[in-house]
């Protein structure tokens, strides 16, 4: 016999399948329809080359981007800058990634002036302000960033802007500063876990293609191909900065916290500065008027003194200088030493960083021009173991003029004539030389004394300034 169904039992069933059809639907996979990204950043976004005002430009952009839901995008609309118009910004045709990536723009146009073009981005539910620096037509940039043609001050300017086109806008805030004697004279010669007070960007802070970018410009100013001289001294540098961070020194040490920056903008017209420096070497070139106006004051030390071996190469940077000192010391007579020799003790150099304009009103030692030829000839090797770590064109100016005065420069020391104990130091004093050398106790390798040396000039510090 059929029995009769209760509402109860039909009620359950439906609901029964109501609840199968939901699991169903929601287990379904849906694909986005549009892209989204959680955020963009313009602060580091990276541009092709720079932009110079006046000056057709085109260019591309990376802008990053997190949070990508793998979603292909189509080609955007064009977007005016503004700031410094006559640019104009288009996104182009793409795929997110599924996570972080970069969205690829287009940049044309002909910037109105120098300054800053901003751009106003949107994109994927995430907005934010894209910067781009213009330099003025005046200023010396309008140069490409292949620079194997350029010579002298036109191929440094454009080395710099080739390095500042590998930067993003916010690492180009950091490198590209105005020019200014207070941030000119920010230099020392301790490691940054002592002395914070650096400008510029950190080489840590680069990427290789950056960093190879800035060894680049560092090389043009430096002579090259010279055993421990030269570009080969300041690698040897930053070989022992690595040397003492592995050995004792810590994080604070390493070629990683040496900074670079340009006072002014980089220019074979204006007044700028290159600047990099860090723990144990610094050099500050000043260039005004299309010509190197000063390239004082300049730190060298190293620390140890001994031979360090590094990428299947043997690095002792300041020994040259060392043993160039100590034949000039020792060539003098017992009378000549007499009257070279200082009352004083000397620790470390005199005119160090932050000890600007202070050179003593009188000078001491023996004079050069009261020596023979042949003993005058080593006071002016020793010289050319600092000006010809220059590139050549800038060195045989500045050798010319310290050649020039050499009879009316004076030569002291203190310590021993060897150069090789702690306290031993040895000065060059001319009309415009002014070489220090001093060696001292260790700091990390304490078993063997290290040298600071300091280049300065009586005119011609910080390009005169």
């Amino acid at each position: 016999m059929r029995l009769p169904i209760s509402s109860t039992v039909i009620a359950f069933v439906i609901g029964l399948l109501t609840i199968i059809s939901c699991q169903k639907t929601d287990s379904t996979v849906i694909t986005p329809t549009s892209a989204t990204v959680s955020a963009l950043s313009c602060g580091t976004s990276t541009f092709s080359t720079t932009a110079v005002s006046g000056t057709a430009y085109t260019a591309t952009v990376l802008v990053p981007y997190t949070g990508g839901n793998g979603t292909a995008y189509a080609a955007g609309s064009s977007i005016a800058s503004t700031g410094v118009t006559g640019l104009n910004l288009t996104l182009q045709a793409g795929t997110l990634a599924s996570g972080a990536g970069n969205l690829t723009y287009a940049i044309t146009g002909t910037a109105s002036g120098s300054g800053t073009a901003a751009f106003a981005l949107s994109f994927g539910g995430q907005s934010c302000s894209l910067n781009l620096v213009v330099s003025g037509t005046g200023s010396g940039t309008g140069v490409t960033t292949n620079c194997s043609s350029a010579t002298g001050l036109a191929r440094v300017v454009c080395l710099a802007e080739a390095f500042k086109a590998t930067l993003t806008t916010t690492q180009l805030a950091t490198v590209q500063l105005a020019y200014s004697k207070t941030d000119a004279v920010k230099w020392s010669n301790l490691p940054d876990g002592l002395y914070n007070g650096r400008i510029g960007i950190k080489l840590s802070d680069l990427t290789t293609t950056q960093l190879a970018a800035a060894r680049a410009l560092l090389s043009a100013v430096t002579a090259q191909g010279v055993t421990n001289e030269g570009d080969d001294e300041l690698e040897g540098n930053l070989v022992a900065d690595d040397y003492l961070g592995a050995n004792g020194g810590g994080s604070t040490y390493s070629r990683g916290n040496y900074h670079l920056a340009f006072l002014g903008t980089p220019s074979t017209t204006g007044l700028w500065e290159l600047q990099f420096g860090g723990h144990h070497y610094t050099f500050a070139n000043t260039y005004n008027g299309g010509k190197i106006t000063g390239v004082t004051p300049s730190f060298r030390a190293v620390e140890p003194a001994t031979a360090i071996t590094a990428n299947g190469r043997t690095y002792q940077p300041m020994e040259q200088e060392r043993l160039a000192f100590a034949a000039m010391l020792t060539a003098l007579s017992s009378s000549e030493q007499t009257a070279a020799k200082l009352s004083s003790s000397f620790g470390d150099v005199l005119l160090g960083p932050g000890k600007d304009a202070q050179f003593p009103t009188t000078k001491v030692g023996i004079k050069v021009g009261d020596l023979t030829a042949a003993k005058k000839a080593l006071v002016l090797d020793a010289i050319k173991l600092y000006v010809n770590d220059l590139d050549a064109e800038t060195a045989a100016i500045i050798l010319a003029k310290y050649t020039a005065e050499l009879d009316n420069t004076y030569v002291a020391y203190s310590g021993n004539t060897s150069v090789t104990a702690q306290n031993d130091y040895i000065r060059i004093d001319g009309p415009s030389v002014w070489i220090e050398f001093s060696y001292q106790g260790g700091v990390v390798i304490r078993t063997t004394p290290h040298p600071h040396s300091v280049w300065r000039d009586h005119t011609s510090d910080y390009g005169g300034n």
